[in-house]
C-alpha cells in the first residue's frame, strides 16, 4: 500500500513538474506599440498581466515589452484613457490605440501626510505638474521651472547671480512678521527651504535657498496644496501652503537606464539703455584732478563725446573722448550651464521589488567673472513587498553644492558691482581696469579711484563670497496590513545640511582699507516621526476611510563663526592675523508634537465629505498655552454624475467647498530671557575691547523683550470652487474663490530705546487675503498625428491689514534712505517713501496733479507717503504645446499686472547722467511741465522758471532721497520658456541599442514685454526668499536669458 502511494506521489510530482515546465516553455516576450487616437506615441501607459502584479510601461515612443503566456490577458491603462484588455494569442506583437475617456477623471494626487486621493473626491483646490514639464524646461532650479504654470502661486527670481534665491508665496502674504514661505514635503517628509544668506560686515551675500537642492530629474509629480483645508494635517507649518513632491521609482519589467545631457548659454536679459553722446565732467566741462586718471566724479555730465576733448588715460597716455557703447556688455561673461543626469531603475520578483538610483551633476559658470556653482546630486529609492502584509520604502538623497562669487547684496557693501559698472564714464574701455592690483599685491589699481569706488576686477578676483553645502535627506517607511481594509504606516524622515560660508574684503578695498573677513558654519537638522493608521471599506453605496495618527518633529539650527577685523598680512584670513576677533554662536531648537484624524466618506462616487482635526503642542509657546486645535471640513459634489447629465457638449461638473481653522506658533526663545556669551565690548569714548576682560566673562540679553503670554496665531479659511468639462473634457474649467483671515499675529513691536530693548514680542493684528483663481485646459486639436493643447491660469489676490490695534502702520522692511515696506491698517502691504511736494486745497487735501517747485524751478521733497502696493493686481500664465509625430513644441508666457517697484539702479543712472533719457535736449533749458509755485498765501501759480541745467534737473528729480520718481508700475510680460524636441521613432531606432532617443532645444527667459520700468528686469527681489519685503530693486545683477540644447536617451 505504501509502495503504491509512493508511486502515485512520484507520478503526480513528475506530471506537475512537466506541466509547469510546459507552461514556462509557452511563456514568450510580447511587444508592441501604444499610440493615442491621433497616432502619436502614448508614453507611460501601464501594461499588466491580468490577475498578477507583473507589468511594464510604454516608453517615450510608446514601445513596450513583457513576458507572458498565450491565453493570458494584458490590461492597458492610462489616466484619462479608456482601459483596454487584450487576450494573448499566437502573435508576439500586440499594438494598441488608446482612446480618450470622457468620464475618466480618476487622477490620483498626493495630499497631506502623503495620502493618495482621487482628485475628483477633493473638496479643495490643488495644482499639479508632472515630470515631463521639468524635462522640457531643463531648469536646474525647481521653482523657476514652475513660473507661469500654476494658479495661486507667485514666484520671483533673485537676479542673474549663480544660485541666487527664488521667492515663492501661495495665496498672498498671511503674516506681517515672520515666515510666509510654503512647507516643502518630499515623499511625505518635511524638508527645509531656508534662505542661505550670510549677513554682517557691511551688507550680505545671496547664496540661494535650499529648495534648489532638489533634483528636477527625480520628480514624478509636484502638487501645491493651496488652502488651509488642503494642508491642515501637516500642522502649523502648513499655514502658508504646502508643496508636495513625489519622486520617481522603479517601474516596468527589467532594467531601464536613462541618460540626459544639457548645455545652456546665459547672457544678460536686459542691460541699461545708456547714452553714448556725452563724456565725464560737470555742466558740460571736463577737468582732471591730476595727470594720471579720469578723476571727474560726474560720469556723464561733461562735454559731448564728439567734441574730441583730450584727457590723460590710466596709462598716462593722451587720448581724446571716444564712445564705448559696449562697456557694460564687455564686462559680463557668457555664462554656461551644463547638466548631466544618469539613472538606473527597474523591478524584480514579479514587480514586488522596485528601485531607482540616480545621479546628476550641474555646473554653472555665471555671467559675473569668476562666479560658479557646482552641484552633485545622488539619490536612491527602493521599495519592497516583504510579505503579503508588509511593505517597505527607503530613500536617501545626498547633495553637495559649491558656490564661488556669490552676489553681494544690501546698500552699503563696497562690493555692490552694478553700482560701479553702471556708472562708469562712456569713454571708458573695460580693459583699462586690468590689471587691478599693483606689484605689491596690496595696492588696488583703478582709473576711477577718486570716486571712492572699487575696481570691479578687484572685487571679483580679490574679495571672495563662497559657500559649500553638504546635505542628506530621506526617509524609511514600513506599512503593515494585518487584516483586510486596515493598515499602519510608520515613517522616519531626516533632513540635515551643513554650510560653510566665507566672505572677505582684501586689504586695500576702498571703504574697508584694512580688510576683514567673516567665516561661519550653519548646521541644521530635522527629524520627523510619523505614525498613520488607516481603515477603508465599502458598504453598499458608501466608501469610508478613517485615518488617525501622530507626528513628532524636531528642528535644530546651530550657527557658529568669527568676524576678523584689520588684517596684518594682506592675504591671510585667520584669527591670528587680525587686530580683533568677534566670535559668534546662535543655537535654537524647536519641537512640535501633533495628533490628528481624517474621515472621508463617499456616496455613490459623486458626493464626498472629508473632515480633519489636528492638535499641536509647540515648544515655542508658553507651557500653559502651547496647545492649539484646528479642524477642517470639505465637500465635493459631482453633480453631473448625481443627476446623470450626459451630452455632447457638457461632460463633467463638480462643486466643492471647504472651511478650515489653522493655528501656528513662532520661532524659538521668545518667551523668556536668554543670555548669550559676549565676545567684545564697545565704549562711547574708547576703542572697546574683548572678553574675557580682566578675568571676567560677560553675557548679553535679547534685543527683543520676551513675552511669556504669547498665544498661537489663528487662521480661518473658507473656499468654494467649481470644475467643469465640455466636449468630452476637451475644454475644462477650474475656478476657486477663497478668503483667509489670520489673527493674533506674533510680531516684534518697536519700543523706545530707553526700555533697553529694540522691540517687544506681542500678539497683534489681523490680516485678510481674498482671491480668485482660474485654470483652463483646452485640447484645441486632435488630428492624425497632431495635437495642440493650451493651458491657462489666472490669479488675483488682495491682502488687507484689517487691524493693527493702536499701531496704525507696522514697518516690515526698510532701506538706508528711508524707503520702507509697511503694513497700514485698512490697506494692502505697501511701499512707503518720499514724494514731491504738492499743492493742497482749502481743506488741506493734496492736489495730485499740482507738483511744486522752488525758486530755481526744481521740484523739492514733500511728505513720506504710500507709493503703492508691493503685490500685483493679478498674474496670468499661458502654456501651449504642439505635438506632431516625433516633434514637440512648447512655450510658456507669464504676465504680472500691477504693483510698484522702486529702482536704485534707475536713480544711479539718471543722477550720473548716463541713462539714455538724460541726453535728450541736454543743452536746452526748459520749464518743468505741469509744475506750480507756492505763493505763500494759500494760492499757487503755474511755474514759468526754467531749470538751471539738465544736470541739476536729473540730479534732483531722480535723487535717492525722493523715492517717487524712481518708483514704477511693476507690470511685465515674460516669455518664460520655449522648447523644441524631436524623438526618434521605433523604425529609426531599430538598429541601435536605444529604446528611446530625444533631441531638444530650449530657451529660458527669452524676452520682456509690456513694462514701463526702464533699464532693468522688473522681476527682482532685494530681500531674498525668506523676507516679507518686496517692491525694491537695489543695484541688482542683471537677470539672464538662456538658450541651450540637450539629448535624452534610454536603454
Amino acid at each position: 500500500m505504501k509502495t503504491r502511494t509512493a508511486k502515485l506521489l512520484i507520478l503526480f510530482l513528475v506530471t506537475h513538474l512537466l506541466s509547469t515546465q510546459h507552461i514556462f516553455s509557452q511563456e514568450k516576450t510580447i511587444s508592441g506599440n501604444v499610440v493615442d487616437e491621433t497616432g502619436l506615441p502614448a508614453t507611460g501607459v501601464n501594461i499588466i498581466i491580468k490577475g498578477t502584479s507583473r507589468g511594464a510601461q510604454s516608453d517615450f515612443d510608446g514601445n513596450y515589452a513583457i513576458k507572458a503566456s498565450p491565453g493570458q490577458t494584458l490590461i492597458f491603462s492610462y489616466l484619462g484613457m479608456e482601459t483596454q484588455e487584450q487576450v494573448i494569442g499566437t502573435s508576439a506583437t500586440i499594438n494598441i490605440t488608446m482612446k480618450e475617456d470622457a468620464q475618466s477623471l480618476d487622477e490620483v494626487v498626493v495630499t497631506a501626510m502623503g495620502i493618495e486621493r482621487a482628485e475628483k473626491t477633493l473638496g479643495y483646490a490643488v495644482s499639479s505638474i508632472k515630470s515631463e514639464d521639468f524635462e522640457e524646461a531643463r531648469e536646474t532650479d525647481v521653482l523657476q521651472a514652475l513660473q507661469g504654470k500654476l494658479s495661486g502661486v507667485q514666484i520671483t527670481g533673485g537676479g542673474g547671480g549663480v544660485g541666487t534665491s527664488t521667492k515663492i508665496t501661495v495665496r498672498g502674504l498671511t503674516r506681517i512678521f515672520g515666515d510666509n514661505n510654503p512647507l516643502w514635503v518630499i515623499d511625505g517628509v518635511p524638508i527645509s527651504d531656508s534662505n542661505s544668506s550670510d549677513g554682517g560686515i557691511s551688507g550680505g551675500a545671496n547664496y540661494g535657498n535650499r529648495a534648489q537642492d532638489i533634483n528636477p530629474d527625480d520628480i514624478e509629480t509636484l502638487t501645491v496644496l493651496k488652502g488651509a483645508s488642503a494642508a491642515a494635517l501637516y500642522g502649523s507649518r502648513a499655514s502658508n501652503g504646502v508643496i508636495v513632491v513625489t519622486t520617481k521609482k522603479g517601474k516596468g519589467k527589467g532594467v531601464t537606464i536613462t541618460y540626459s545631457s544639457t548645455m545652456r548659454f546665459d547672457s544678460p536679459l536686459r542691460l541699461p539703455d545708456f547714452q553714448n553722446s556725452y563724456g565725464p565732467g560737470s555742466l558740460g566741462v571736463y577737468s582732471e584732478a591730476d595727470g594720471d586718471n579720469i578723476k571727474d566724479a560726474s560720469k556723464g555730465w561733461g562735454p559731448a563725446i564728439s567734441s574730441g576733448t583730450a584727457y590723460t588715460d590710466y596709462a598716462g597716455n593722451l587720448q581724446t573722448f571716444t564712445s564705448n557703447p559696449d562697456l557694460q556688455k564687455d564686462f559680463y561673461d557668457l555664462g554656461s550651464t551644463k547638466v548631466n543626469s544618469f539613472s538606473i531603475s527597474g523591478t524584480s520578483n514579479e514587480g514586488k521589488n522596485n528601485y531607482r538610483v540616480s545621479t546628476s551633476y550641474s555646473s554653472n559658470e555665471g555671467i559675473l567673472p569668476g562666479s560658479s556653482l557646482d552641484r552633485l546630486n545622488l539619490g536612491l529609492k527602493a521599495g519592497s513587498e516583504l510579505s503579503d502584509k508588509l511593505n517597505s520604502v527607503f530613500s536617501i538623497n545626498y547633495i553637495n553644492t559649491g558656490i564661488d562669487g556669490a552676489v553681494a547684496t544690501g546698500a552699503n557693501d563696497p562690493n555692490i558691482l552694478t553700482s560701479i559698472i553702471n556708472t562708469l564714464p562712456r569713454i571708458t574701455n573695460i580693459d583699462v581696469f586690468k590689471p587691478w592690483v599693483a606689484d605689491d599685491g596690496v595696492t588696488q589699481l583703478s582709473p576711477v579711484d577718486a570716486d571712492g569706488t572699487n575696481n570691479p576686477y578687484w572685487i571679483v578676483n580679490e574679495n571672495q563670497r563662497t559657500a559649500d553645502t553638504e546635505r542628506f535627506f530621506g526617509n524609511v517607511a514600513l506599512t503593515y496590513s494585518p487584516i483586510d481594509h486596515f493598515s499602519m504606516l510608520g515613517r522616519v524622515g531626516y533632513d540635515t545640511y551643513n554650510t560653510k560660508y566665507f566672505r572677505n574684503n582684501h586689504k586695500g578695498t576702498i571703504g574697508l582699507l584694512e580688510g576683514n573677513y567673516r567665516q561661519s558654519t550653519t548646521s541644521r537638522n530635522e527629524i520627523t516621526l510619523d505614525y498613520l493608521a488607516t481603515y477603508d471599506n465599502s458598504f453598499e453605496d458608501f466608501d469610508v476611510t478613517l485615518r488617525g495618527g501622530m507626528q513628532w518633529n524636531q528642528r535644530t539650527t546651530d550657527i557658529i563663526g568669527n568676524i576678523g577685523e584689520t588684517l596684518t598680512i594682506p592675504e591671510l584670513f585667520a584669527p591670528g592675523n587680525v587686530e580683533s576677533n568677534v566670535p559668534f554662536n546662535n543655537y535654537s531648537q524647536t519641537r512640535v508634537f501633533g495628533a490628528f484624524g481624517d474621515f472621508t466618506m463617499t456616496y455613490k462616487k459623486w458626493l464626498t465629505l472629508n473632515a480633519t482635526a489636528r492638535n499641536d503642542w509647540s515648544s515655542t509657546l508658553p507651557e500653559a498655552d502651547n496647545s492649539y486645535f484646528y479642524p477642517s471640513v470639505a465637500l465635493s459634489f459631482i453633480f453631473s454624475d448625481a443627476f446623470n447629465i450626459k451630452s455632447n457638449i457638457f461632460s463633467y461638473g463638480k462643486l466643492r467647498g471647504n472651511w478650515a481653522n489653522v493655528g501656528s506658533d513662532t520661532s524659538a526663545y521668545q518667551l523668556d530671557y536668554l543670555y548669550y556669551p559676549q565676545s567684545s565690548w564697545y565704549g562711547q569714548f574708547s576703542t572697546g575691547g574683548t572678553f574675557p576682560f580682566d578675568g571676567q566673562l560677560a553675557f548679553s540679553g535679547p534685543n527683543s523683550l520676551p513675552n511669556s503670554n504669547l498665544k498661537p496665531e489663528n487662521q480661518l479659511s473658507k473656499e468654494i470652487g467649481i470644475e467643469l468639462g465640455f466636449f468630452k473634457n476637451r475644454f475644462t474649467v477650474d475656478a476657486t474663490y477663497y478668503k483667509t483671515n489670520t489673527t493674533d499675529q506674533i510680531i516684534a513691536l518697536s519700543t523706545s530705546p530707553s526700555t533697553g530693548y529694540s522691540s517687544a514680542w506681542t500678539n497683534l493684528g489681523e490680516i485678510s487675503n481674498t482671491g480668485f483663481e482660474l485654470e483652463l485646459g483646452i485640447k484645441l486639436i486632435r488630428a492624425k498625428g497632431f495635437k495642440w493643447d493650451v493651458n491657462y491660469n489666472f490669479t488675483t489676490n488682495e491682502t488687507i491689514i484689517e487691524d493693527l490695534g493702536d499701531l496704525g502702520v507696522y514697518t516690515m522692511a526698510s532701506t538706508y534712505n528711508g524707503l520702507t515696506v509697511a503694513a497700514g491698517e485698512g490697506q494692502s502691504i505697501g511701499l512707503y517713501g518720499n514724494r514731491f511736494a504738492r499743492a493742497v486745497d482749502e481743506n488741506g487735501d493734496t492736489i495730485e496733479d499740482q507738483i511744486l517747485v522752488g525758486s530755481t524751478g526744481l521740484r523739492y521733497e514733500g511728505n513720506t507717503e504710500r507709493l503703492g502696493d508691493i503685490m500685483p493686481d493679478f498674474t496670468m500664465g499661458l502654456t501651449s504645446v504642439f505635438s506632431y509625430k516625433g516633434w514637440r513644441l512648447s512655450t510658456t508666457f507669464d504676465w504680472k499686472e500691477g504693483g510698484v517697484l522702486y529702482s536704485q539702479t534707475v536713480s544711479n543712472l539718471r543722477t550720473s547722467g548716463l541713462a539714455a533719457e538724460t541726453a535728450v535736449d541736454r543743452e536746452t533749458l526748459f520749464v518743468d511741465p505741469n509744475t506750480f509755485v507756492d505763493n505763500g498765501d494759500g494760492t499757487y501759480s503755474e511755474n514759468t522758471t526754467p531749470i538751471p541745467s539738465v544736470q541739476s534737473y536729473w540730479s534732483n528729480y531722480s535723487a535717492a532721497r525722493i523715492h517717487e520718481s524712481n518708483t514704477f508700475d511693476a507690470t511685465y510680460i515674460k516669455w518664460r520658456e520655449l522648447a523644441l524636441s524631436y524623438s526618434l521613432n521605433k523604425k529609426q531606432l531599430k538598429k541601435t541599442p536605444f529604446s528611446s532617443l530625444r533631441f531638444s532645444l530650449q530657451g529660458r527667459n527669452i524676452a520682456i514685454f509690456n513694462t514701463s520700468i526702464p533699464h532693468i528686469d522688473p522681476e527682482t527681489n532685494l530681500f531674498g526668499s525668506s523676507s516679507n519685503g518686496g517692491g525694491i530693486e537695489y543695484n541688482g545683477l542683471p537677470s539672464t536669458s538662456s538658450i541651450g540644447f540637450g539629448v535624452n536617451v534610454k536603454f
